[in-house]
């Protein structure tokens, strides 16, 4: 009695568990799980909670049942059919559900008693098993799981791909069956399953190569597409074409045909005119003269990012394939993502190795080492008389180098030597350096722990006591702190067994009388370049490259008929719901099979006719391109298109929508406009946003915020025990490579390698009696000084590792001697380079465990942003992020490479916008470039998006685009400058008829000529920034001040804008005394670099301090490059030419692009100043007459009014800069201007 009062009263009791959310008891616990009582705030939530525990519980008594189930049965019987069904009933509603259920649920099945249920399944009940079909599930991705997963592949597979055959026998009978059968609604399932089989194929050949051998894998392929190609109804059109996806995959990842096989030549195409080739020197062991150097492979899988020692030093160019895709090495895919990575490493890796060579010719030669640049163009720092000071190794970051070299500044005092390293910004960490010597290279980082000068004893103390560094003197030396030598904290870029091995090598190593070297490349970031060469290598592994067939089709002579739609978009039944677009609620439907009539579209929304026939076609396109030309809204269209996708996103099962931009700049600006436009779910991926409303949306942010699972937990426990035990092992070998040469070391390693040799030099003698000396390094110094001087050649070590030490001339004691040491330390060097590679295995391990939360937060996100760089490092994570839709916004400026990489293996529907017309993608190597008739057989600076709109470009077809026609940014009369030259459709609309005059000046579209020359007429290397010309400065900023004045323009409203780099320097360092000075992030580094070459040379200058800003006139002008105002605009642009010399050579400026968006940045108005002799001989302008008709007509017309006080400024010769505002508000001018 009194127990049931006691378990009623436990009863009416809330159990608090239950109140935070879960209860480990379930259904079993004694207190109450009900939510009555409860105010209605907090009843709501307690509700949700209620219902997620009592999820969990079901979650959890499903889990118990299933793991009962898993008890095996008695010696020699089997499992029983309807327990087989059960088990995996069971398990496919635990893997549709919890996340660490799921996890969980693998790990056991990939266990004896789990992998017994597909024994029994596959080799005795397979004729009566039922056919289900199943979700793709978060946990098959997890990292955790990655051997759990393959076992179970593996085991599916069986001895010599035995149980595969009994598998996939019944599933394509069970398909031949059904298909004798009339169509019904059963129909579906078997489009289903035979898209199931094929994914399991595909999943099977990633887990298991040998499948590339396997007898019975191609029979059960080749079925599978007979399947496949006769499902010919529309019911059947989604899962047709999802099927041929994974056909196509794993076709390519086996080579399966003819058509995927290497070839030992280029490819002939049929149908094009006849013409001359010349014989090509291909990769590898293709090339009819033997690979070039030991990294020069047919395969780019096996190629390393950074060069080797024999590639630097080979005499013999690198193999580059150029546009014609017939002459690619490799077809198709493989071909295109091998031509993408050998021309991005050339552009990027190229210059590095360029550079050493020349320092390395330079070594060998009697010139005086010292700083040089490369033909490339690419500047070096080169510092002398570098060693390995210490090594120490540490958890986090690995094999951690102590380098000394040589003071630069040598005799200064303390502080100049501060300052100068710190005003130089050299070796700054992450900064990429190279460490050389006559026979060996290699490549590093500087660490962070790199120090301009070490940190006062008290800092010291403090961080040794609270734990965090220890206080060991040899890692606290610094750049600046010794006035006879610095030192810098390295990491090996590439920790390969082989660089680890020769960085090792240098450690206490006995001279060999090379001078060592390091050699710094300011401004080269590796990750910049090494992410993506490094995505190309997996992407040509694994090619599950969506969109094959457009972009690299294996054949010339397939013509485009028509757009193949996205997969997800045919599905029957399927539209798209356009409401959420329309002003005033219409219902707006439009579907591949059932098209919208844009007219609709354009009259119930906010977009115009141009830009709905680009939305809808872009949802009618797997791959669709949109052009945008200057002020035409190709990003207000690509946010449109956004938010279309996401309020379909899950009737279309999408998954998050990749948005993908070139630069931080530009995606910060995309997902602020998202977030206003009320997109929540935004994560943003990468750590150099300056948006404060992203900051919180950062995945870092979110991805600490997030639990682990239970399986993620362990997983991850065990991993951190693994890399613990590294440090203390891998630390002690280190202490023995240090003492290495010590006497106790040889004495050791004699005693166990040659006891006879030992015997003689530190055991008894022939008496008994133990040699004892005072100092027993004094042993081997005797012995190594006796010997008798006989003058012959000294004999072979191998005749001498068994020969009587005393009996050994000095010649021959100092040849075993070196041997002994080489031995000891070859040793020790292979134990460190082996741990140190099963170490690095295991950091990439738990890096990938602990991307695992990251998984889960993307999956949960509506809208994923990412830059280029930043998807290529995370390229492995986002491949397992089942995302459908990726937009690319810019995508003329971006490297065919970085957009391959941005092509998942799950997107279905690729959106690029961007104009090709404007700027291309920025490369390096001039030789690489479009626009040099040299490197126009290469065009890297070609992007994907230019590639496939514009058919004057070798290598593929032309692929339908739409073209947005009616720009809202520029007054008329600035619009026709590019409307007469590069987009005759183009239409004004908007407000741009009624922008008003310009304030202060009679014309808002004018250039002021002269004929100052520019400081340095020479001409420089195309590329240079060091142009600059004070006749324009002083021009440029006096009409600003003319313009300030008028006191009507805002902040930003004002722009000066200039194609070179040391102009910008000049101007703003002017202007910033008269006003605020706005500066772009991408300009504010490459000014910074500049300011640091300026300040690099080994001599003591201290930066003047800067003015005071000035915010009396104005609170802001923005400054900024060409090159780096693409997509920026300004109601008022002041454009500096900077180049005016006899040559008549523009430079920067003799391209079409960069003229676009030069002409295509001003609202209301734009004034030039240069020589328009210098730009009208080679000017590209040219390449349309209109262009310079109507720019000369502004100088040239005469004047209107002959009574004008200021008629007789207008024909005398400008004589100062003072002249230049009153010049700009005349009507016209009549004579060119000359400085005096």
């Amino acid at each position: 009695m009194d127990s049931t009062r006691t378990t009623n009263a436990h009863l009416h009791q809330q159990c608090v568990y239950f109140l935070r959310g879960r209860c480990r008891f379930g259904t079993r616990c004694k207190f109450s799980h009900t939510v009555g009582g409860q105010t209605a705030s907090s009843g709501q939530n307690i509700k949700h909670r209620a219902i997620g525990t009592e999820h969990n519980e079901m979650r959890e008594d499903v889990l118990h049942t299933w793991r009962r189930l898993l008890t095996p049965p008695p010696f020699g019987m089997r499992r029983p059919l309807e327990k087989g069904n059960t088990f995996f009933q069971l398990a496919l509603e635990l893997m549709e559900g919890d996340v660490g259920a799921s996890q969980e649920t693998i790990r056991l099945m990939a266990k004896d008693d789990g992998l017994g249920f597909i024994r029994d399944l596959a080799e005795y009940h397979i004729p009566n098993a039922n056919t289900q079909t199943e979700k793709a599930n978060l946990a098959l991705e997890s990292a955790v799981l990655e051997q759990e997963v393959a076992t179970l592949y593996n085991f599916m597979q069986g001895i010599g791909g035995r149980r595969m055959k009994l598998i996939f026998d019944f599933v394509i009978g069970l398909l031949d069956t059904w298909s004798l059968l009339p169509r019904s609604s059963e129909s579906e399932s078997e489009f289903a399953i035979c898209k199931l089989g094929l994914a399991v194929l595909a999943k099977m050949v990633d887990c298991i190569t040998t499948n590339v051998v396997n007898e019975h894998f191609e029979p059960i392929l080749l079925s599978f597409e007979a399947l496949t190609i006769a499902t010919g109804d529309v019911a059947g059109m989604f899962f047709k074409i999802q099927a041929q996806k994974h056909l196509d995959y794993i076709k390519r990842r086996l080579r399966v045909g003819d058509s995927m096989s290497l070839t030992s030549g280029p490819q002939q195409s049929l149908g094009v005119r006849a013409e001359y080739i010349m014989r090509r020197d291909l990769p590898g062991h293709l090339s009819t003269e033997g690979p070039r150097h030991d990294n020069d492979h047919a395969d780019i899988v096996n190629i390393r990012i950074l060069p080797t020692k024999q590639e630097i030093a080979s005499p013999r160019g690198e193999y580059l394939p150029m546009n014609d895709t017939s002459l690619f090495h490799v077809p198709g895919i493989r071909g295109r993502l091998d031509r993408e990575f050998r021309l991005l490493r050339e552009d990027t890796v190229g210059q590095l190795r360029d550079a050493v060579r020349a320092q390395l010719e330079s070594m060998q030669s009697s010139t005086r080492e010292r700083d040089i640049r490369g033909n490339n163009g690419l500047k070096t720092h080169v510092y002398r008389g570098a060693d390995i000071e210490d090594i120490r190794f540490e958890k986090q970051t690995g094999l951690d180098l102590l380098v000394r070299f040589r003071q630069p500044l040598s005799g200064k005092d303390r502080q100049k030597r501060h300052d100068w390293w710190a005003q130089s910004k050299r070796l700054q960490p992450g900064g990429l350096v190279c460490v050389i010597s006559q026979n060996s290279i290699y490549f590093c980082t500087v660490a962070e722990s790199t120090k301009i000068l070490p940190d006062s004893r008290r800092e010291l103390g403090q961080r040794a006591k609270d734990g965090t560094e220890t206080l060991d003197p040899k890692f606290v030396q610094s750049l600046a702190g010794d006035d006879k030598v610095s030192y810098v904290h390295l990491h090996i870029a590439e920790p390969a067994r082989s660089t680890i091995t020769q960085a090792l090598s240098w450690y206490r190593k006995i001279s060999d009388g090379h001078q060592r070297f390091l050699v710094e490349f300011p401004g080269v970031v590796l990750p910049s370049f090494q992410h993506t060469l490094r995505a190309l290598q997996c992407m040509s592994q694994k090619p599950s490259v969506p969109f094959t067939k457009l972009i690299a089709p294996e054949s010339e002579d397939i013509e485009l008929t028509t757009m193949d739609p996205p997969q997800y978009s045919v599905k029957p039944g399927f539209f798209f719901d356009l409401t959420c677009l329309t002003h005033d609620g219409t219902d707006l439907r439009h579907s591949y099979y059932e098209p919208l009539d844009a007219r609709s579209l354009a009259t119930h929304s906010t977009l115009d006719e141009t830009q709905s026939i680009a939305l809808l076609n872009a949802l009618s396109r797997g791959l669709a391109l949109i052009q945008g030309p200057p002020g035409t809204g190709k990003s207000f269209t690509g946010e449109k298109l956004i938010k279309t996708l996401l309020a379909n996103k899950k009737c279309a099962d999408l998954g998050p929508i990749l948005c993908v931009c070139y630069t931080n700049h530009a995606l910060d600006q995309l997902l602020e406009h998202l977030h206003k436009d009320g997109v929540k779910q935004i994560i943003r991926i990468g750590s150099r946003s300056k948006s404060e409303i992203l900051e919180n949306l950062n995945l870092r942010v979110l991805s600490q915020m997030a639990d682990r699972t239970r399986g993620e937990r362990r997983a991850l426990w065990t991993s951190e025990t693994n890399m613990d035990e590294y440090v203390p092992h891998i630390t002690q070998l280190l202490g023995e490579l240090a003492r290495s040469q010590t006497t106790s070391a040889i004495e050791e390693y004699l005693k166990d390698r040659h006891p006879e040799q030992w015997r003689t030099l530190f055991g008894a003698d022939s008496d008994g009696f133990q040699r004892v000396m005072r100092r027993k390094n004094s042993i081997l110094d005797e012995w190594r000084r006796g010997g008798s001087d006989t003058g012959l050649e000294p004999r072979a070590v191998s005749d001498l590792v068994n020969s009587p030490v005393l009996a050994m001339s000095r010649a021959e004691r100092c040849r075993i001697y070196k041997y002994w040491l080489r031995s000891i330390r070859g040793r020790i060097i292979g134990k460190i380079s082996a741990n140190h590679t099963t170490y690095t295995e295991e950091k990439e391990r738990r890096d990938n465990i602990r991307q695992d939360v990251d998984l889960r937060c993307l999956s949960s996100a509506d809208v994923v942003g990412v830059t280029t760089t930043s998807l290529a490092k995370n390229l492995n994570l986002l491949q397992r992020l089942r995302c459908k839709v990726m937009l690319c916004e810019e995508a003329g400026e971006v490297l065919e490479a970085h957009t391959l990489t941005a092509l998942l293996p799950s997107v279905e529907h690729a959106i690029l916008i961007g104009d090709h017309q404007q700027l291309r993608p920025q490369i390096q190597n001039y030789e690489l470039q479009s626009s040099n008739p040299r490197g126009s057989r290469y065009s890297l600076d070609v992007s994907l998006f230019e590639r496939l709109v514009d058919d004057s470009n070798d290598g593929g077809q032309k692929l339908p685009f739409d073209t947005l026609v009616t720009q809202r940014r520029m007054h008329p009369q600035i619009s026709e400058l590019i409307r007469a030259t590069l987009y005759p459709a183009l239409e004004d609309g908007g407000e741009v008829f009624r922008y008003p005059d310009i304030v202060g000046m009679k014309r808002r579209l004018f250039w002021l000529h002269h004929e100052a020359p520019e400081d340095r007429e020479i001409q420089l290397d195309p590329s240079t920034t060091s142009h600059t010309n004070s006749f324009e400065l002083q021009m440029t900023i006096a009409i600003v001040q003319h313009l300030v004045r008028q006191g009507s323009y805002g902040p930003d409203d004002i722009a000066v804008i200039t194609p070179y780099l040391g102009q910008l320097h000049q101007l703003r360092r002017l202007m910033q005394a008269m006003f605020e000075i706005s500066v772009g992030e991408r300009d504010l580094e490459e000014l910074d670099a500049l300011e640091a070459e300026k300040h690099g040379q080994p001599s003591v200058r201290t930066l003047a301090p800067k003015g005071a800003t000035k915010t009396t006139l104005l609170r802001s002008i923005r400054l900024a490059t060409v090159d780096n105002f693409q997509g920026e605009e300004a109601k008022v642009v002041v454009v500096s030419l900077v180049r005016s010399n006899q040559q008549n050579k523009c430079g920067f400026l003799s391209t079409t692009n960069r003229i676009n968006v030069l002409l295509s940045r001003a609202q209301h108005g734009m004034y030039i100043i240069g020589n328009s002799r210098t730009y009208g001989q080679d000017w590209n302008w040219s390449f349309s007459a209109p262009v310079t008709q109507t720019l000369r007509s502004l100088f040239r017309s005469p004047i209107t009014s002959s009574s004008s006080p200021l008629k007789e400024v207008a024909t005398c010769a400008a004589t100062n800069a003072s002249h230049a505002a009153t010049l700009a508000s005349i009507d016209a001018i009549r004579k060119f201007y000359t400085a005096r």
